[in-house]
Formats: C-alpha cells, structure tokens, sequence
C-alpha cells in the first residue's frame, strides 16, 4: 500500500523544482479563478485582509505565498507531509501551519466552522483521497463561507464526485455557486474542474 505522506516526506525538498519542470499551473489558476469571481461579484471579498483563509493541503506554499500578493493576509495551512509544511513556514506567507492532517479523517475540534474560505489545490488527484474529504472542508469552514477546489479529471470520473456532491446539495448542506470545467492543471493540459461552493447561513 502506498504512504503518501512517507512519499510527500522524502519529495519535500526537490518538489517546487520538480512541479516547476511540469509546468504545475494548478495554484496559480486557482488564485485568477477566485479574483475573478471576487471581481465580478459572485463572492464579497472587499475584506479579503480580514478573512481568515484555509490552505488545505498547502504542501510546499505554492498557494499561500500567490494568497498573500493578492491581499490576502489571515492565511493558515495544513497538510499531511510535516516535510512540506516546513517549507511552507519559510514562505511567511502563513498565520498557522499543521502537518500530519488527513483529509481523510476528522478534522481536529479547534477547526469547526473557523475559516471564511478553504481552498483546496491539488489534492482531489488520484488516490490521495476520497470524494467524503469535501465533508472535512465543509466542516472547517463557516456557515455562509466559501470552499474553492480543484478535482482532476480522472479523480470525478473514477469516483463520481459530481454524483457526491449533487447529494449534498439535495441535502441542503453544500450549494454550487460557479464552476470552470476541463481548465489547465500541469502546463497546458486541460484536464482538472475547479469548483466554487457555499455553505449555507443555517448550517450548524
């Protein structure tokens, strides 16, 4: 069985280098995707420097430090290589760091219901987790917050995300507010969904 976070551990201290030589496009869009719906008023985010901000995921920095030059400035990261979120300190561009968190399981007590945004980058990929992590995001962030992610395209395909997330808006927990599908992810190739996702005011 493969350990992701043995694996991520050991990539830690080549991976910028190695992400940059595939032409790793994924944060940088992301960032564009969520100025653009900030600018065209999907989402109020006139207080981006007063929102606190979940990078959930945020391996190496990547995300945090293009957050930070846009003005964002409450920024806080977790991921499950304690290698990468070393890096990810060295950045400055973090309030709070954790590492050893699986998106997997529970998130810890003290992030239920904390973050206006969690963006999350790169993770629903492959294997590294299932469709029922959208639930930890869910919980860390606020009644009325925002989650910003990313799926590739073989991740919603192999386990029908589109099917698990429609079920909890039938549920009333999760609501797509805008989507951008088959966007760039590594270089030029169209092959990941980005996705823009409310919680609503009465979750509790």
């Amino acid at each position: 069985m493969i350990n992701h976070q043995e694996r991520y551990d050991k990539w830690a201290s080549t991976y910028n280098v190695d992400v940059k030589n595939r032409n790793y496009y994924a944060p940088s869009y992301i960032v564009e995707y969520l100025m653009e719906v900030v600018n065209q008023q999907v989402i109020d985010y006139s207080n981006k420097s007063e929102l606190k901000v979940l990078d959930a995921g945020c391996g190496t920095g990547l995300l945090g430090v293009k957050l930070r030059q846009e003005g964002f400035s409450y920024i806080d990261g977790v991921d499950f290589s304690h290698e990468m979120v070393k890096l990810a300190y060295e950045t400055g561009a973090y309030q709070y760091l954790m590492g050893w968190c699986d998106l997997n399981k529970k998130p810890p007590f003290f992030f239920h219901h904390q973050y206006d945004l969690t963006i999350c980058c790169g993770v629903f990929s492959f294997d590294l987790v299932k469709p029922t992590a959208l639930r930890w995001l869910m919980e860390v962030t606020k009644p009325g917050g925002i989650i910003l992610m990313s799926t590739r395209l073989v991740f919603c395909e192999t386990y029908n995300f589109e099917g698990y997330y429609k079920e909890l808006e039938q549920l009333g927990e999760l609501k797509l507010i805008d989507c951008r599908m088959n966007k760039p992810y590594l270089g030029e190739e169209s092959n990941a969904h980005y996705w823009v996702f409310a919680i609503p005011e009465s979750k509790k």
